[in-house]
């Protein structure tokens, strides 16, 4: 498993198995992408536990549960349908895609991608009072930024924005 930085967003690659210490970082990933050869083991993850809040957090109890206890082995196409990974491709355009994925992040304000990335981690915990409390305050700080106004401008413009991170 290789792990990809773009725009401030980490980008997990998976090619073939995925098991242990790769399996733990792999839930810390914003995007997870698997070839269509990989497979997924909780199997010698050095901290279960921790593991065990993580995959609940983002598969649900049913799923972790078969996961963790039944040492269940998922191929790619089970590892989506399950939502441990976010999209499966052959595993010969495993490198074009995460090219692609990279240059679409890196086209995007940066500002506005760390704060998505902020409030879908917040989202976990929060009600949906608080929740909606994050939306607005993000909204509120990121319309005021030069970003926002480049957007617009480009917008009106009829041509694609260049975004500054201010």
């Amino acid at each position: 498993m290789e792990i990809v930085e773009a725009a401030g967003i980490n980008v997990a690659l998976v090619a073939g198995r995925c098991a242990g210490a790769d399996f733990a970082r792999l839930l810390e990933a914003d995007l997870r992408i698997a070839g269509d050869g990989a497979t997924f083991s909780a199997g010698g993850v050095a901290d279960p536990v921790a593991c065990a809040v993580r995959l609940t957090r983002l598969l649900g109890e049913a799923a972790a549960k078969e996961l963790l206890l039944a040492d269940r082995t998922a191929d790619a196409a089970n590892a989506l349908r399950l939502g441990l990974v976010t999209r499966v491709v052959p595993g010969s355009a495993l490198g074009e895609t995460a090219r692609d994925v990279a240059e679409r992040l890196r086209a995007l304000p940066p500002l506005a991608l760390s704060a998505v990335r902020d409030a879908v981690r917040a989202a976990r915990a929060l009600t949906p009072g608080d929740a909606l409390a994050l939306e607005h305050e993000h909204f509120r700080r990121l319309i005021a930024t030069q970003d926002h106004k480049a957007a617009v401008a480009a917008f009106f413009a009829r041509r694609e924005p260049a975004f500054t991170g201010q």
